[in-house]
């Protein structure tokens, strides 16, 4: 089971992140760290999959945590949380080779699909899922079929709706859609019909 660290002074914050993150993925082994030598005694714990960190925090030095994490546990992907999403401090925590970063004023969508991809092993800055080597993960091409339901549900139509009009199942239609999403790696209709609108996909 992957186990997550999370760094954040606000025990609020910490018990909102895991609930969040436990509704996209079941089984997750939590750690939490309110403070650098929190952080110090739960990396000589465990190793951690993916550490989740403000660095924003005024309390202490977000990006000396970051140099500790990744001098302790050099393998343990990082992603940042942090209140300005300007270039510059995106550039001074990626010298700490973390693996994505999520901008306060970002939404929670937003939250969830950089989590994601720091825990499927790849990174995520400004909204582009990126792999390994930073090039951009390319997704499956989506079928002529699954270009029709696309169509439909952006149309606003109503899952019986569409197997009437395109002459399937309701559970056939419940399938293509479960395929489109994961294909586009999207977690609810709202972020499948703003992404089909923004890049044109039907």
């Amino acid at each position: 089971m992957p186990a997550v660290l999370i760094v954040d002074d606000n025990l609020l914050v910490r018990e909102g992140l895991k609930h969040l993150f436990n509704q996209a993925h079941r089984g997750l082994v939590f750690g939490e760290a309110s403070n650098e030598e929190e952080v110090e005694s739960r990396l000589g714990k465990r190793n951690w999959d993916v550490a989740v960190i403000d660095v924003s925090n005024p309390a202490h030095d977000g990006f000396q945590t970051l140099q500790e994490i990744r001098r302790v546990s050099p393998a343990t992907r990082i992603l940042v949380l942090s209140l300005h999403s300007e270039s510059e401090h995106v550039a001074r925590a990626r010298q700490f080779k973390v693996s994505g970063c999520w901008a306060r004023n970002s939404s929670r969508t937003e939250l969830l699909k950089a989590f994601q991809n720091v825990l499927a092993g790849r990174e995520y800055f400004g909204g582009v899922a990126q792999d390994r080597q930073g090039a951009p993960v390319r997704r499956p091409p989506l079928s002529t079929r699954e270009r029709d339901v696309l169509a439909r549900c952006v149309a606003g139509r109503r899952m019986g709706e569409i197997a009437l009009e395109l002459n399937l199942s309701i559970k056939t239609v419940s399938t293509y859609k479960r395929r489109i999403m994961d294909k586009l790696q999207l977690h609810s209709i709202h972020e499948l019909v703003r992404h089909a609108i923004e890049n044109k996909l039907c």
